[in-house]
């Protein structure tokens, strides 16, 4: 370090002790007599809006009042309800001098009824805190609930309507009724009676009802009243059965089997009370007709309807109907008494129906297949089933018979095997079968040379057609197409 460096540096710390000294000395100088006094003075809470006992609701908002000879600077609000730690509360200044907005939240639960304690402190910027202020009050936290006559959405016809209110809590301070959810009050009842006169109109607000108890609790439930001075109009009536829907109130409408009538309601107000009557008798009582129509006698009928409204109104309707009765008409292949040959068989069904076919069926079989096993030879019966659209069912039997049994065949006159053939010869056989023999075929080298179909089957051979050395053979046809054939014999020319 050179001199200038270590002058310099002296410098600085004599300076810095020089002005460590002066702030001791400056301390140690007695307090001067205009000095301000510390701030001993505690808050003052001389009100905080709530007396013991006191109703409040859930979240009470309340103000507290106080003073301080300087200044009130933080209003602390602890609450105390029994089974809920996480209740608190808290305070903010308010516009007005000395005075504290408070809102203590007492519980986080829903229709409960309890005590809780409030306690208020004030504190001043000094840290002074006033004497603790708590109240105990009465926390109601069940919503004040009426039961209104005429009930909620109830039909009525325009005019005087007597509104009631009824199971009143005993808390209750007010019911008023008001005009919709956001009109004025038309009444304000602050006891028994608990009722009102509303003029009910077609174009008013249905009323709506607001009740509050003595903690401040507040409902509103409106009526949702239905003024109605009109009467049903019944735009149409519908016709059900599993495959379809049609409109049958035009006069020209058809019905069958099994058919569920509906109707199409313009109404304000809902439809309490239906009767429907088929010429002139009363069938039912339900919104929905299931009529068992095909059981019904006469091919015609007139059908009523008559319906009432919540309101009062009666309106009916009456139109004819034709019933269908008439199943499917059905061709079943194959023809009755079918020869059946194989271990299956095809069979099909051509359905037609005024009204349309809607299914067909092999009874008994639970497949779409159109293929049927022909079991054993003899009888089978097959039946098939339609349905038509209006429910309407019907069947057709077809019997058929099961053939795989070859007929029998015997050659009764024919050369020896390996005979020398040198002219016409006649051959002839015999054959039966229990469904009939069809033909009996002659065949030289494998290929049909002669056709008989009359029993006592005969055929002429001549042996100039054929080479030196050539086979014959018969063979027997039933009318199943079950084929025998003879033993094949050689023969030469």
């Amino acid at each position: 370090m050179d001199t200038t460096s270590r002058r310099g540096w002296a410098l600085r710390a004599t300076t810095a002790a020089s002005l460590a000294g002066g702030l001791v000395l400056a301390g140690a100088l007695p307090a001067a007599a205009d000095d301000p006094a510390a701030d001993t003075t505690k808050p003052v809470i001389t009100s905080i809006g709530l007396t013991d006992g006191q109703a409040v609701r859930a979240v009470p908002l309340f103000r507290v009042t106080a003073t301080d000879d300087v200044q009130v600077t933080r209003v602390a609000l602890a609450v105390d309800t029994p089974g809920e730690p996480a209740a608190y509360g808290t305070c903010q200044t308010s516009p007005t001098a000395g005075l504290w907005a408070c809102k203590a939240i007492t519980t986080f639960r829903l229709g409960n009824e309890f005590d809780s304690t409030f306690t208020v402190q004030a504190f001043d910027a000094a840290g002074n805190g006033s004497e603790p202020v708590a109240v105990r009050v009465h926390v109601d936290n069940v919503q004040p609930v009426v039961t209104t006559s005429p009930a909620n959405r109830s039909s009525m016809r325009s005019g005087p309507v007597t509104m009631e209110f009824t199971e009143v809590p005993a808390d209750t301070t007010t019911v008023r009724v008001l005009d919709g959810p956001n009109g004025s009050a038309l009444a304000t009842l602050t006891a028994a009676p608990w009722s009102f006169v509303w003029n009910a109109t077609v174009e008013g607000n249905p009323p709506c009802v607001q009740v509050t108890d003595r903690a401040g609790n507040v409902t509103v439930t409106c009526t949702e009243y239905i003024v109605d001075d009109t009467a049903p109009v019944i735009q149409q009536v519908e016709a059900a059965s599993m495959w379809t829907t049609s409109r049958v109130d035009t006069g020209t409408g058809v019905v069958g089997g099994s058919t569920g009538l509906t109707p199409v309601i313009d109404d304000e107000s809902p439809i309490t009370r239906f009767e429907w009557r088929v010429n002139g008798e009363l069938l039912s009582s339900d919104p929905t007709f299931s009529w068992a129509a095909g059981e019904f006698p006469a091919p015609t009928a007139t059908v009523e309807l008559s319906v009432w409204d919540a309101a009062g109104h009666t309106s009916s309707k009456s139109f004819a109907v034709t019933i269908d009765k008439t199943a499917p008409v059905m061709v079943v292949y194959p023809a009755e008494r079918a020869l059946i040959r194989g271990t299956s068989f095809l069979t099909t069904v051509r359905a037609s129906d005024a009204n349309g076919v809607a299914y067909t069926g092999i009874e008994y079989q639970y497949t779409s297949s159109q293929w049927v096993r022909a079991g054993a030879d003899g009888i089978k019966t097959v039946t098939w089933w339609a349905v038509d659209k209006l429910g309407n069912r019907g069947t057709v039997s077809r019997t058929v018979i099961v053939d795989n049994t070859a007929p029998a065949l015997s050659v009764t006159k024919r050369p020896k095997n390996n005979a020398r053939v040198t002219k016409k010869t006649t051959l002839a056989a015999a054959a039966s079968d229990r469904n009939g023999v069809a033909k009996v075929q002659l065949l030289v080298n494998g290929k049909v040379v002669a056709t008989d179909y009359t029993a006592g089957y005969r055929f002429t051979l001549n042996p100039k057609k054929y080479g030196k050395k050539f086979t014959v053979q018969l063979r027997a046809y039933d009318k199943a197409g079950n084929v025998k054939y003879s033993t094949k014999r050689t023969y030469r020319r």
